[in-house]
C-alpha cells in the first residue's frame, strides 16, 4: 500500500456566432505548470451547415456535456459546440485532446503533453494550461476540481488555481480514471489497476495483462474497467471478475448514464450493461468509438476514423446522428 498526499472530500465565439464573445483569460503560472494565453477567436458570418460539415471533418476523440450546451474535442482538431439546435466552432484552435469532463458551465479536456483546456461558458473563456510533459489520457470531476491521469503513472489533482502532481507510486501508463465520493480508481497498461480509499492508494491485482482504458465507479464499493481483447471486469466484493462482452476489440470509453453503464470501442462496438444484462447497441457504423457520456437522460457517444468524426445521441424517441463517420 502505497501513501499518497491526496484525499478525496466530498463536497456538496467562433464559426456561426452562436458563442460570441469567447476570450482568452490570462491565468496564474505557480509551478509546475505553464499556462499559455490564447487568441480570442473572432466571430465570421458562415453558413451552418458547413460550420457542421467542418466540426465533423475532424478525428473527434471526446466530449462532455455542461448546463448549457454539449462540447466534442478532437486529437488533432478544434472544439465543437452543440446548443440542441446547431453546431458551431468557438474555438478553432488546433489541439490534441483525447479526454474531457464537464461540470456546471465548465468544460475541461487533456490531452498530449499535459494540455489542459477549459471552457468557462459563463466567463466566455478559454483556459490553456500546461502541466509536465506527459500525455494526459483521462479525467474524472471532483466536487471541487477535477483528477486526470496520463503516461508513466502522472495523477494530476486540480486545485483552486492550478494542477498539482500527486506520487501515487505507480509507473505504468494510466488511460482511466473515476471518482465517487472518497473513493477513485486508475486503470492503465499491463493490466494495473489501483484504488484510492480515503488518502492511501491500493493494488487491486486484476490476474490480466491487457491494457484497461477506461474504469467507471458506480458506487463506493464497486467499479467497472474495460480494456484490450473486449477486456470487461467488474468489482464487487473486494475482488474483479470478468463479464462477457462479447467482443474481442477494444473496449476505449465507459460511462454511467442513470442506472446503466455503456461501454464503447473499436469496430462501432456499443454496450449497454444494466445489472447482469449485457446488450449490444447497433449504432450502423464500423467506426471506432472513443468516448461515451451523458446528458440529461440521453447518451452520447463519439468516434473517428481517420479524418471523419461523428456524434450519435440516444434517446427514448431513437439516435440521432451527426457526421459522416
Amino acid at each position: 500500500m502505497v501513501a499518497a498526499a491526496l484525499v478525496l472530500v466530498v463536497a456538496a465565439a467562433g464559426a456561426g456566432g452562436a458563442f460570441v464573445g469567447l476570450r482568452a483569460r490570462s491565468s496564474p503560472t505557480p509551478a509546475p505548470s505553464l499556462a499559455e494565453e490564447t487568441p480570442a477567436p473572432t466571430p465570421t458570418p458562415v453558413d451552418p451547415a458547413e460550420i457542421q460539415r467542418r466540426a465533423f471533418a475532424q478525428p473527434l476523440a471526446a466530449g462532455c456535456a455542461t448546463g448549457h450546451a454539449v462540447w466534442l474535442f478532437a486529437d488533432g482538431g478544434s472544439a465543437i459546440r452543440f446548443d440542441g439546435r446547431v453546431w458551431t466552432i468557438p474555438d478553432q484552435t488546433l489541439r490534441s485532446l483525447s479526454a474531457a469532463t464537464c461540470q456546471e458551465a465548465v468544460a475541461t479536456a487533456v490531452g498530449d503533453a499535459g494540455s489542459i483546456v477549459r471552457i468557462d461558458e459563463d466567463e466566455r473563456s478559454v483556459r490553456v494550461d500546461r502541466s509536465g510533459t506527459d500525455d494526459l489520457h483521462a479525467i474524472a470531476p471532483l466536487p471541487d476540481g477535477a483528477l486526470a491521469v496520463g503516461s508513466r503513472g502522472t495523477i494530476l489533482r486540480q486545485s483552486a488555481v492550478d494542477w498539482m502532481p500527486i506520487d501515487g507510486g505507480m509507473k505504468a501508463d494510466l488511460f482511466g480514471v473515476a471518482v465517487n465520493g472518497t473513493t477513485a480508481w486508475v486503470v492503465g497498461d499491463g493490466g494495473v489497476a489501483y484504488r484510492l480509499s480515503g488518502s492511501t492508494w491500493s493494488t487491486a491485482p486484476t490476474g490480466m495483462t491487457a491494457t484497461l482504458r477506461a474504469v467507471v465507479a458506480p458506487s463506493a464499493d464497486t467499479a467497472i474497467a474495460v480494456g484490450d481483447g473486449g477486456a470487461l471486469l467488474r468489482w464487487a466484493g473486494g475482488t474483479w471478475s470478468a463479464v462477457p462482452s462479447g467482443t474481442t476489440g477494444t473496449l476505449r470509453a465507459a460511462a454511467l448514464v442513470g442506472a446503466a453503464t455503456w461501454v464503447v470501442g473499436d469496430g462501432g462496438t456499443a454496450i449497454e450493461l444494466l445489472g447482469d444484462g449485457v446488450r449490444r447497441v447497433d449504432l450502423g457504423t464500423t467506426c471506432t468509438l472513443r468516448a461515451v457520456f451523458p446528458e440529461g437522460g440521453s447518451v452520447w457517444i463519439v468516434g473517428s476514423d481517420a479524418l471523419r468524426g461523428g456524434a450519435w445521441r440516444i434517446t427514448p424517441n431513437g439516435v440521432d446522428r451527426w457526421g459522416a463517420c
